[in-house]
Formats: C-alpha cells, structure tokens, sequence
C-alpha cells in the first residue's frame, strides 16, 4: 500500500509540472510582483538601452551628474565642479515606434581661470529622437533591437558665460540591443553618434562624438543592481575669430567610466530613483584640462 502512495504522489507531482495536458488541462501562470516601475533602467546619464516601450506606455526621467575635477592632464587648468541635468520623456507612439525627447542643462563653475567667465550654464541643444524596434521582448521576441535617429535643436542659449558650440541643428544616431537571458537578469549593449551640423555659441563648431555603453542589471522585486560602462571619445572643436583664422580648440577627450548602480521602485507610485557611483579606467586628453576622480549619478523616473 505505501509503495502505491509514493507512486501515486511521484505521478501528481510529475504532472502538476506539465504546462498543458491533451484535454487541455493549463498550470495557471504564476503572477509577477515585480513593481512595473522597475524596468531595469540605467542610471547612468549617457546610457539608455535597447527596445521600445509598449503602444502607449510612456516615462518621464531626470538625470543629474555630479563630477569635481581638480586632478591635472597635460598641464592641468582651471579646477572646475560640473552638474549635468537631462529631463528626458519616452513614449510608446505603437509597439515597435517610440519618441523620445531630451532637454539638457549645464551648471559649471570654475575657479582660478586666466579668462573667460567662471561659470558657465544653461540649456543646451534638445534632441528630438524616433526610435524603431524591430525586435521587442514585450512582443514575446528573444531579445529587443533597436535603431533610433534624432534631430539636436538650437535650444542652447547664446552669451560669453553659456556653452560653446551650442544653439545649432545637429543630429543623432543610435543603435542598441537589450537581452534578458533570464526573467531577473538584464544586459544591454548600445552605440551612438552625436554631431552638430553648424557652428554655434561663441563661434564654436563642437566635435563629433561616439559613445560605447553598456550594462548589465539584476533584478529583484522593487530593488535593481547593476554594472555600468561608458565609453565616450569626442573630437576636438575649433573657433574662428573676426580676422578669418580658425584655431583647434583641443578639448577633444576619450574617456572610460565603470561602476556600480542601484535602483529603488515604489510601486504604488508608479515611481523609481536610482543611485550610480562612477571611476574613470581610462582618461586621454588632448589639452591642458582637469579631471575627476569619481563621478556620482542620479536618476528619478515616473511611469505613466
């Protein structure tokens, strides 16, 4: 009789975990409880990943970046403490097309500087971005591909202590992927081109710039961590002057940032903040500059 029992007991078990039997008999899906606020986003302000939100789905996101840079490059200059602020908005306009939209704005102030005022701010150019995914993991897809191209608008303000180079056309271009080789594990690896298309504030032409980013998150139910990675490798600008000559500013840089990175969600919100503490691998520059020894991130995100 006990033998039966254990056979009996092996046989429920085994088919409890069969998905579907021939008369149709369905294990019910087991519901989530990660909060849908916790979408492993980066924090990071360089970094975004791939894929598209869902037809209709949409956040909004503010980035702050805090770096003080007193530690000399060929030569050293002026020590200088820089805020970068991006209040970015994406929109699911079906479930392969998003828009997104980014408006930046710079606060630095310097100290010591032979000339030139000591603290530079204010809007930068806003990028207006379509985004297109012909893979998405919220369309059940292995993983999530995606392609966008923006367009930089002349938003930037114009005047000696706002930033060089800006309120001019430019464009952007961008290409990601994004794979969750588990429910709980995320990775993502994205390239991207920046380029002004004319010369702007100050009589400034701004360099190209690529970037290299990627990440990889794990996920727990309202807590994310993650490793972060940003390469950046911009050009040097150049200034013309009233006389007709045109001089090579050399504030073209490459840099590499890894680090850690949390988010928080609160669920009920709909809301999630996350923390990004950064030190740079690998710091070129092509002029006298300072730079810093640790970079602080934070995000604030809203799902609506």
């Amino acid at each position: 009789m006990w033998k039966r029992l254990v056979l009996a007991l092996c046989c429920f078990f085994v088919l409890s975990s069969v998905p579907a039997l021939a008369d149709g008999l369905a294990v019910p899906e087991k519901k989530g409880t990660r909060a849908r606020s916790l979408i492993g986003s980066p924090v990071n302000a360089n970094l975004a990943g791939g894929g598209t939100l869902p037809k209709g789905a949409g956040v909004t996101m503010l980035n702050a970046s805090f770096a003080d840079r007193t530690r000399g490059k060929r030569g050293g200059g002026p020590d200088s403490f820089g805020q970068v602020y991006l209040l970015k908005t994406r929109y699911g306009l079906s479930n392969s097309f998003e828009l997104g939209v980014v408006l930046p704005y710079i606060n630095n102030r310097r100290s010591g500087h032979p000339s030139g005022p000591d603290h530079i701010e204010g809007l930068g150019d806003m990028t207006v971005q379509i985004t297109w995914a012909p893979l998405n993991r919220h369309q059940q897809d292995p993983l999530s591909l995606s392609f966008g191209a923006g367009l930089l608008l002349p938003t930037g303000i114009y005047g000696k202590n706002h930033l060089p180079g800006n309120g001019v056309f430019g464009g952007r271009l961008v290409g990601a992927v994004s794979w969750w080789p588990t429910n709980d594990i995320r990775m993502d690896a994205e390239v991207i081109w920046t380029g002004p298309f004319e010369r702007g504030n100050q009589r400034v032409k701004r360099g190209q710039q690529w970037q290299w980013n990627a990440f990889a998150r794990y996920l727990f139910d309202n807590v994310d961590i993650g490793i972060e990675s940003a390469i950046t490798h911009a050009e040097s600008g150049d200034k013309s002057f009233d006389w007709g000559e045109t001089r090579n500013l050399r504030n073209g840089y490459t840099e590499w940032l890894v680090g850690p990175s949390m988010n928080v969600a609160l669920d009920s919100l709909g809301v999630w903040g996350g923390l990004g503490v950064f030190f740079p691998l690998v710091q070129d520059v092509k002029g006298p500059s300072k730079v810093e020894d640790v970079r602080f991130e934070f995000k604030l995100g809203k799902v609506w």
